[in-house]
């Protein structure tokens, strides 16, 4: 009988050997999974973040440049530039193709 019990007691503790075998392998997966997707995250957020930081960089140098292309259109900003390349007023102007029936003529 103590043969037969031995036995038992030595399957019994293999059973319970790859039970806890089996469930530390789970747990580690798990844990893999979980660092895995973790760095995935962080990674992506790191990739948004840095866009909008240069998103935020264009739209300032955006704004900076339409503030000048708005000073260099405005009418006096124009005028001052003509005198200063001694440019004259163009009067009276015909245009080539100013009717659209030239080639009939």
């Amino acid at each position: 009988m103590t043969s037969r019990k031995q036995s038992n007691t030595i399957h019994d503790r293999d059973v319970f050997l790859w039970i806890n075998i089996s469930l530390i392998g789970m747990v580690s997966l798990l844990i893999f999974y979980y660092v895995m997707m973790a760095n995935s995250i962080a990674a992506k957020n790191y990739r948004v973040q840095t866009l909008r930081n240069q998103l935020e960089t264009l739209a300032e140098a955006n704004s900076s440049l339409m503030s000048k292309k708005i000073s260099l259109e405005s009418p006096m900003a124009l005028l001052e530039f003509a005198r200063a390349q001694s440019l004259v007023e163009a009067k009276n102007i015909v245009y080539i193709f100013e009717n659209k029936n030239v080639a009939q003529r």
